[in-house]
C-alpha cells in the first residue's frame, strides 16, 4: 500500500472516530460558517469545536513546559540559557497523545511514521487573541518570543533536512504525537485561514406545470445534496426539503426562474431552475353574451322541473366553443308531468352546428313533440297496455310487437310530425329544412301495475337509458345512430321514416320495470365525454359509476332540494378536455 493510501485511511478513521465521539457526547454544534467554513455537515463542525479547545489548551501546556524548562535550566537566569532549539537526543521515546475527549480512542502512532513530519496547520480558534497589526504576532506568541528569536543552533542540519523532504509530500495533515488530531482532507486550509469554498452555477429545467393545477418536480443535477430554496421566482411553489422536490400549485401562467443553493461534490452549488408555467385551458375560453337581439335568440342556459309520480329535471347550458364566439345555445329540451298516474314526456334536441338556424329547429321539434304526443299515448297506447304488457311479462308471442306498434303510432308519429314542422318553418324562412337539422330524443314513463312502463325513440346521436344502480342493470332506449361518414350523426328529416314500419321499429325501445333509479336522456355534448363510445354507452357498471360517483356527487336530486337549479347548471359545466359543445340532460327519478 503506498504512503497516500495509507495516510488516507488512517486520517479517515480517525475523522468517523471523532464525529461518533462528539455526536455520542453532544457537542454543542456552532452553525455553519464557523471557522469560515460553510456546507460542512454537523458532525465536522463539532469537530472543529474540539480540535479548537485541544490546540488550545496544547499551546498552553507546551509554552508552559518550555517555562519551566527554561527556569530548571537557568536557575531563573536567562543568560544561562543553552541554544535553543535543544539538539533533539538520539533515540527520544514517543510520546503519548493526550485523548481529544472523554471516551475516545488513544492514537498510538506505527513505525512507518516515527520520522519527523512537519507541523500540523490549523485555523486559528476564535478564542486566540487576535494579531497585532505591526508587527503580525498574537499576544501568546509574543509571551515567548524572547526564547523564540535565538539564533538556531549549527546542530539542527537534521531538521532543516526533514523539513525539506517533507515538503514534497502530499498536501495532507495526520494525527502527532503530542500535536493536534488532523485536519479532515477534503477541508483546504492555507496558513491559519480557511480557503473560501468555490461556488458552481447550475442551470436546469423543469417539467412543465399547469396553473391551478397541483405541480411536484425534481431539481435534478446529479450529486447534489443539501438543497435550499432561495427565491420561488414568482411561481408560488415551496420546497419540500425532506424529499428534495418542489411543490405546489402555482396560480399563474407564465415563464419562472426558481434560484435554490445546495453543495455539490463539496462546493457550493447555486440552481437555476426555469419553470413553464402553462395557463389553465378554462381561462382562454371567456364567454361573450350572445345578441338578444336576434328574433331565433334563447337563454344561454335553461332549467326546468316538473313532478308527478317522478321527479322530473332538465337543464341546457351553451358550451365553450359556442360561449367564446358569442353565439347561441343550439340544444334544447322540454318535461311534462301530466299528473299521478299519467304520462312523464321528456324531450332532448342538438341542433346541428353546420346549420344556421339549427337552434330553431330544435326548439321546433321539442315544442311539437309536447304539443302532440300526450293526446298519441292516450289514443294508442294507454288502452293497450293493461293486456299487452302482462302478455309480454309471459312471453306470450306477439305480444311484443304489439307493444312497438302502439309506440309507432305514437312515439314514432310525433317525432314524424316534429320533422314537419320544421319544414314548414323553414318553408316560411324561404330555407331548406336542413338550415333547420337537429337530432331528437323522447322518452316516456307511466306506472302501471306491474311496475313501470318506460319507452323511447331516437334520431341522430345522444342517447337514452334506464339504469338500476342497486343490481347495476341497464336499459338503453335509443340506437345508435352515425351517419354516413365517422363523426356524422343523422337528423331530424322526413326522409328518416321512408323505410316503414319495419325501419322505424328499430328505433323503438321500451322496458317493463318493478324499480329502477333514474331515466336520463343526453345530447352528445354530455355523452362523447362521459360515454365516449357506443359499447362504454352499453356498459352498466360505466353508468353505475357516472350516477355514483359523479351527476349525484354534484346534484341533489330530492324533490325538497332548493339548490336544485344551480347545482344542475354547476355540474353541466365539467371540464373534459376537447369536448366544448353544448350540454342538455334530463333525468326522471321516483
Amino acid at each position: 500500500m503506498s504512503d497516500d493510501l495509507k495516510v488516507t485511511k488512517i486520517i479517515g478513521v480517525a475523522v468517523k472516530d471523532l464525529a461518533d465521539i462528539v455526536t455520542q457526547e453532544n457537542v454543542p454544534d456552532p452553525g455553519d460558517g464557523y471557522r469560515g467554513f460553510f456546507g460542512l455537515p454537523p458532525e465536522l463542525r463539532r469537530i472543529l469545536v474540539i480540535l479548537d479547545r485541544m490546540a488550545t489548551n496544547n499551546r498552553r501546556r507546551r509554552m508552559e513546559a518550555r517555562a519551566a524548562e527554561l527556569d530548571e535550566v537557568s536557575g531563573g537566569h536567562p543568560s544561562q540559557l543553552p541554544p535553543y532549539p535543544p539538539a533533539r537526543p538520539a533515540a527520544a521515546p514517543p510520546v503519548p497523545v493526550p485523548d481529544p475527549l472523554f471516551g475516545a480512542t488513544k492514537y498510538v502512532p506505527t513505525e512507518e511514521f516515527n520520522d519527523p513530519l512537519p507541523p500540523v496547520k490549523v485555523p486559528v480558534p476564535a478564542e486566540t487573541p487576535p494579531r497585532n497589526a505591526a508587527s503580525g504576532a498574537t499576544a501568546d506568541h509574543d509571551a515567548v518570543a524572547p526564547a523564540r528569536k535565538q539564533p538556531p543552533s549549527t546542530t539542527t542540519p537534521d531538521r532543516t533536512a526533514a523539513a525539506s523532504e517533507h515538503e514534497t509530500r502530499p498536501s495532507v495533515s495526520v494525527p502527532q504525537p503530542g500535536g493536534v488530531p488532523a485536519v479532515p482532507p477534503r477541508l483546504t486550509v492555507l496558513g491559519n485561514a480557511a480557503a473560501p469554498i468555490e461556488r458552481i452555477k447550475k442551470t436546469v429545467y423543469m417539467k412543465n406545470a399547469r396553473a391551478n393545477e397541483a405541480y411536484e418536480g425534481a431539481v435534478e443535477v446529479d450529486g447534489l445534496k443539501g438543497l435550499k430554496l432561495d427565491d420561488d421566482g414568482g411561481s408560488g411553489l415551496f420546497l419540500d426539503e425532506a424529499v428534495g422536490l418542489l411543490k405546489g400549485t402555482p396560480t399563474a401562467s407564465g415563464d419562472f426562474v426558481i434560484r435554490l443553493q445546495g453543495l455539490l461534490h463539496g462546493k457550493r452549488c447555486d440552481v437555476a431552475a426555469n419553470l413553464a408555467v402553462i395557463p389553465d385551458p378554462r381561462s382562454l375560453w371567456l364567454p361573450k353574451a350572445s345578441d338578444r337581439t336576434d328574433r331565433f335568440w334563447k337563454r344561454d342556459e335553461d332549467f326546468a322541473q316538473a313532478e308527478g309520480d317522478l321527479l322530473c329535471v332538465a337543464a341546457s347550458k351553451r358550451g365553450r366553443s359556442h360561449a367564446k364566439d358569442g353565439t347561441f345555445r343550439d340544444d334544447d329540451f322540454g318535461l311534462l308531468a301530466i299528473g299521478p298516474g299519467d304520462w312523464h314526456i321528456a324531450v332532448v334536441a342538438d341542433g346541428a352546428g353546420s346549420a344556421k338556424y339549427s337552434r330553431r329547429g330544435s326548439k321546433v321539434a321539442v315544442d311539437s313533440v309536447l304539443r302532440e304526443l300526450p293526446a298519441m299515448l292516450e289514443e294508442h297506447v294507454t288502452p293497450e297496455l293493461d293486456k299487452l304488457v302482462p302478455a309480454y311479462l309471459e312471453n306470450i308471442p306477439g305480444a311484443e310487437a304489439g307493444i312497438k306498434r302502439e309506440l309507432y303510432q305514437s312515439l314514432a308519429t310525433s317525432a314524424f310530425n316534429a320533422a314537419k314542422a320544421i319544414e314548414e318553418v323553414a318553408a316560411a324562412e324561404g330555407e331548406k329544412a336542413s338550415a333547420f337539422s337537429t337530432t331528437l330524443i323522447v322518452v316516456v314513463v307511466r306506472k302501471i301495475t306491474e311496475g313501470w312502463f318506460i319507452a323511447g325513440f331516437g334520431v341522430g346521436d345522444g342517447g337514452a337509458a334506464v339504469i338500476d344502480v342497486r343490481n347495476g342493470s341497464l336499459t338503453t332506449l335509443t340506437l345508435p345512430d352515425s351517419g354516413e361518414f365517422a363523426g356524422q350523426t343523422r337528423f331530424l328529416h322526413k326522409s328518416e321514416f321512408s323505410g316503414g314500419f319495419d325501419d322505424v321499429a328499430k328505433r323503438i325501445f321500451f322496458d317493463v320495470r318493478n324499480e329502477f333509479t333514474a331515466v336520463v336522456l343526453m345530447t352528445d355534448g354530455i355523452s362523447d365525454p362521459k360515454f365516449p363510445t357506443d359499447s362504454v354507452f352499453a356498459d352498466p357498471a360505466k353508468w353505475v359509476e357516472f350516477w355514483n360517483s359523479d351527476l349525484t356527487k354534484d346534484v341533489d336530486l330530492s324533490r325538497d332540494n332548493k339548490e336544485m337549479e344551480r347545482q344542475f347548471l354547476e355540474w353541466l359545466d365539467f371540464w373534459s378536455l376537447g369536448n366544448h359543445d353544448d350540454r342538455t340532460l334530463a333525468v326522471l327519478v321516483p
